[in-house]
């Protein structure tokens, strides 16, 4: 059987996707059975989740970086 240290690892790297089909279902079956870590997978998916709606920062940094540049020569 699979140890929660190892399924931890697993889940919160990319490996699990590389790893063999036996080894993917070693995963499921330990976390049908383990309510730790069937709560890290979900908290970790939770995560990925809002990851995922949060918007593209880098245009909207840009914007502010330009609009709080313009507001200040303008008081200057």
């Amino acid at each position: 059987m699979i140890s929660c240290r190892n399924v931890a690892r697993l889940l919160t790297s990319d490996e699990l996707a590389a790893q063999s089909r036996w080894k993917r279902m070693e995963v499921r079956l330990h976390l049908a059975m383990c309510k730790f870590c069937s709560r890290l997978a979900r908290q970790l998916e939770l995560m990925r989740t809002a990851a995922r709606r949060l918007p593209d920062s880098t245009k909207e940094d840009k914007d502010l970086e330009e609009r709080l540049a313009r507001r200040l020569s303008d008081r200057m």
